[in-house]
């Protein structure tokens, strides 16, 4: 009894303290652990004694090269202010919303056979060799640049993995790897048994809130609208000592997002086919509805397969957000987390494409046409906070454009739910007008239909830059737009490398953009 009574305050504190306990985490174990190489260092190669003049290597090679490995823009350019000990320079980049890749090379390093063929060797590993996505090497890279320990330890095996032995000076730079390698290891060692502690006291409150009363389990607390409860708890079981600060950026935003999110005459309007759906219903005055009368009243919500597909208290199944990172969402595809572990975001949003299994994600599209391929018989539509969908770059279905909602999807979300035993014929026109009839009931009579057409402009506006045929991010047109819009992410903070990312002001052109270059400066 003694060691219950101090534990529940902390799990009261813990709950409480939102931004204490990210600040907490976020640096407190980097802080005490000494990388040997930084990011820079990190993403460039030393020049070798390997030159060739006669080589036909040429900046249109290196360029020709990534696009091939990457299928990302390359721009090979010569420096000749970078010293000669120096051959290139790996920088990753997001100009005017397109992905690149700048490739800086010293005078000469075309002409270094050895250094190209560790780029090209380096190139490939950031591919499907070692990760899911492309994208995941800019993941990687702003967790490097910001002194993530186990993103620069990550890059600094890449290296060693990518060094070339066709040379008399092969076994030097072996070496050289090898022994950086090690003192990585050291400081690992370091690293891991803070970070320990902070996961034994995480798990110390999990026990308490596994087995909290019913009406304060997860389930319970989203049924009833309860946003701010659901994201404390959510706080409570997020691995925060184990996440880059890529991934912290995207937990800690979309919290404070889902707490208060915009009214909903200034959301966006979505779609999501629920034939394969587990229909989750919301509560009325204390009591959960039938199924039935959930779907009649138009009050249901939708959890996750993380969720569904899981046992024990719906608190208990939030240990899933961290035991997927050794499961199918949190691996490569030889089901190891060596490198992924340094780029989860990227990685789960390609795995989720491929399979949601266990995912934490739901799966929304501004197509109904989409939608009504994953729901014929049952077919959902929402207001949303833009701020709270993520539009999934890494997909390789790029007609689906499909975005992300994190867990589960709120009863007061939903703008209609279609069930062709219930409602007959015609779900499209269903689903509008009884959109249409919520926001006559939340706004007031009569003011449903404009309320409709305001957030159908806004949905227009938000969805515009991923509606083409391919489904890529292009850049929107500026748009001058009346009344309330949302902003995505504006700077990340004053410093040439991305930081915490801000929410710009409500006036700002309404345009959709993917989670890298929302966090991206």
């Amino acid at each position: 009894m003694k060691f219950f009574i101090p534990l529940l305050l902390t799990v009261s504190m813990f709950v409480s303290s939102c931004s204490s306990t990210y600040n907490h985490w976020d640096r407190s174990i980097a802080n005490e652990v000494e990388p040997p190489l930084n990011a820079e260092e990190l993403f460039t190669i030393k020049s070798t004694t390997n030159i060739n003049k006669e080589l036909n290597n040429s900046a249109s090679n290196i360029e020709y090269m990534i696009r091939g490995d990457l299928g990302i823009e390359a721009q090979y350019i010569e420096d000749p202010k970078m010293p000669s000990d120096l051959a290139y320079r790996i920088e990753p980049t997001i100009e005017n919303m397109k992905y690149k890749i700048k490739i800086y090379g010293s005078v000469g390093a075309i002409n270094d056979h050895s250094a190209f063929i560790e780029l090209s060797n380096l190139v490939r590993k950031f591919q499907a060799e070692k990760f899911m996505s492309p994208y995941s090497l800019y993941e990687l890279y702003y967790n490097a640049k910001l002194m993530d320990f186990p993103s620069l330890q990550a890059m600094a095996k890449l290296r060693q993995l990518s060094n070339v032995s066709t040379d008399n000076d092969s076994g030097i730079r072996a070496a050289y790897w090898a022994d950086i390698n090690e003192k990585f290891n050291v400081q690992e060692r370091i690293f891991n048994k803070k970070k320990k502690v902070k996961t034994e006291e995480r798990k110390a409150v999990m026990d308490v809130l596994d087995k909290v009363s019913e009406d304060k389990q997860f389930r319970n607390l989203v049924a009833k609208n309860d946003r701010k409860g659901a994201a404390d708890l959510l706080r409570s079981y997020l691995p925060w000592e184990e996440m880059p600060p890529f991934e912290k950026l995207f937990w800690e935003t979309h919290l404070k997002v889902m707490v208060d999110p915009l009214p909903l005459e200034d959301r966006v309007f979505i779609y999501r086919g629920i034939d394969d759906d587990v229909i989750q219903m919301a509560q009325e005055g204390g009591k959960t509805l039938t199924k039935e009368e959930a779907i009649k009243e138009q009050k249901i919500f939708l959890m996750s397969t993380m969720m569904t597909k899981n046992q024990g208290t719906w608190n208990r199944r939030l240990r899933s957000l961290t035991a997927m990172y050794e499961k199918y969402m949190g691996t490569d595809g030889m089901g190891s987390s060596e490198f992924t572990s340094t780029t989860r975001i990227t990685n789960m949003f390609k795995k989720h494409s491929l399979d949601p299994k266990g995912s934490p994600f739901l799966s929304y599209t501004p197509k109904f046409l989409v939608s009504n391929t994953f729901g014929s018989r049952k077919n959902t539509a929402y207001f949303l906070d833009p701020r709270l969908l993520y539009f999934n770059m890494t997909s390789g279905y790029a007609g689906e454009i499909e975005f992300l909602l994190p867990v589960a999807s709120f009863p007061d979300d939903l703008a209609a739910v279609y069930d062709v035993d219930v409602h007959g014929t015609s779900p499209e026109q269903f689903l509008n007008k009884k959109a249409i009839e919520k926001l006559d009931q939340a706004l007031g009579a009569g003011k449903g239909a404009a309320a409709f057409e305001r957030i159908q402009l806004n949905s227009n506006k938000f969805f515009a830059p991923v509606m083409g045929a391919t489904g890529k991010v292009v850049a929107p047109p500026p748009a001058t737009v009346d009344g309330k819009f949302v902003g995505f992410f504006k700077k990340l903070l004053g410093m040439s490398t991305p930081q915490v990312a801000e929410v710009i002001d409500e006036k700002s052109n309404m345009g959709c953009t993917d989670l890298l270059q929302l966090f991206w400066k």
